[in-house]
């Protein structure tokens, strides 16, 4: 069942989909070429060579996936006319339909958009880990680049990392400052 807003319009969700290796920018290039709304989590670093040389590199956060806003229609038309995705990403811990089927993992607009932001945000590099963390509080950061971005606090010895889940996907990771972060309560 494809969910529709007023007038009969389906709704368009973010999708996982998994990609070939190394082709996720060459996907999301060709989606967008198509008219389709599609983002790869990345983030620019200076890459230092032994000749001292720097270079501004981009470096993929969340390997072999491309997020994509689609509607059920859309999401079938990718799979014919898109042969280095390979399929979309199901939500394991939800419960099966009728015939046995897990469904698709969708990414609420609100954490795709808190992603986008820390991504292009964070001064430090941006880990992204596949476990689902729920430790510590539910924080906002008050200063610096990130800041009003929400998210939970994750200590880990003498560092801080905000955190930002992804349903059905993981967690990304930015090391940050506990004096730039308030308890929300």
């Amino acid at each position: 069942v494809v969910q529709s807003l007023a007038g009969g319009v389906p709704e368009r969700k973010w999708l996982v989909a998994v990609v070939r290796t190394n082709y996720e920018e060459i996907c999301r290039q060709q989606l967008e070429d198509k008219g389709y709304e599609a983002y790869v989590a990345c983030q620019k670093e200076t890459k230092v060579y032994k000749n001292r040389h720097r270079r501004e590199v981009t470096r993929i956060i969340i390997g072999r996936t491309v997020f994509v806003r689609v509607n059920e229609k859309q999401r079938l038309q990718i799979l014919k006319d898109f042969p280095i995705i390979k399929c979309f990403l199901t939500n394991k811990a939800a419960q099966p339909n009728e015939f046995g089927r897990h469904p698709f993992a969708v990414i609420p607009d609100k954490q795709m958009e808190r992603l986008q932001f820390m991504l292009y945000n964070a001064n430090s590099p941006v880990s992204f880990t596949s476990e689902p963390l729920r430790k510590g509080d539910h924080i906002r950061v008050v200063r610096g680049p990130l800041s009003d971005l929400e998210g939970e606090v994750i200590r880990m010895g003498n560092a801080s990392y905000l955190m930002i889940t992804l349903n059905a996907l993981g967690s990304a990771l930015v090391n940050i400052r506990l004096d730039d972060l308030e308890k929300i309560v």
